[in-house]
């Protein structure tokens, strides 16, 4: 068995740029970065965004309203539900960490 080099067909994948991860120094905001209550509220919006959709297709199919089939139905449902059987889980491993924070002794 041999071993082929990389095939020069493939198209260029640009460089990688290194990012700005340095604390901002007193007195400095960094406006460009959420906190993170701000993105969990955001990935919850986007998880309730689904569940709505979800919603209106599975109306739409039960209202035979045009374009909504049920195929396009279960999708926007498996992803409203994996979705939300994933902010379950980070919930959960919050509350974990919580937890064991509480415990630690000082």
């Amino acid at each position: 068995m041999s071993i082929n080099g990389i095939d020069p067909r493939l198209p260029n994948i640009p460089a990688i740029k290194p990012t700005d991860n340095s604390i901002p120094k007193d007195g400095q905001n960094r406006t460009s970065d959420s906190g993170f209550g701000e993105m969990f509220e955001n990935a919850l919006q986007e998880v309730n965004d689904l569940q709505n959709k979800a919603d209106k297709q599975i109306e739409g199919l039960v209202l035979k309203a045009d374009g909504v089939t049920p195929h396009s139905a279960m999708i926007a449902l498996e992803k409203a539900d994996v979705a939300f059987q994933m902010m379950s889980a980070i919930r959960s491993k919050i509350v974990r960490a919580y937890e064991e924070i509480v415990r630690t002794q000082v």
